[in-house]
């Protein structure tokens, strides 16, 4: 099965799991870089916000999807939510993908987001098949 790997990471960590993901299943590894970066400050003033309202942002370069049967989605964790640039990811999905959701959270969790998230993916036609929190230890 052809699987991508595409994360957003804003200070490093979600790109070394996101690595490590794509070498331990053989996967070609995408990164989705904001058209308009985001800084420690701006993540929180200006990201956090939008990651709430589940908000995507432009990406600066994105990948072409269609050959892969599975994604792994990965990216922090905002305020509960994850960062805007997971959703632009959701709208590169190709209709009926195996699509994994892991999101990077190092002061909280993404339970309350959970089901939306699911309902976006599913809202693609994609099939989630797992969803889970990866926790930094610092």
């Amino acid at each position: 099965m052809k699987t991508a790997v595409v994360y957003f990471t804003l200070g490093g960590s979600t790109r070394a799991f996101a690595r490590a993901e794509a070498d331990a299943r053989g996967a070609d590894l995408f990164e989705a870089v904001p058209a308009k970066k985001y800084n420690p400050f701006t993540a929180f003033v200006r990201g956090c916000p939008a990651a709430l309202k589940q908000k995507s942002v432009p990406l600066e370069a994105a990948p072409d999807l269609k050959s892969y049967e599975r994604i792994v989605l990965m990216a922090p964790v905002w305020a509960g939510f994850p960062a805007p640039p997971f959703n632009a990811m959701i709208a590169l999905l190709p209709r009926g993908a195996e699509v994994e959701a892991l999101l990077v959270s190092s002061s909280g969790d993404s339970s309350k987001s959970k089901d939306k998230v699911r309902a976006l993916i599913e809202k693609t036609g994609c099939k989630v098949v797992a969803q889970r929190d990866i926790r930094p230890h610092k």
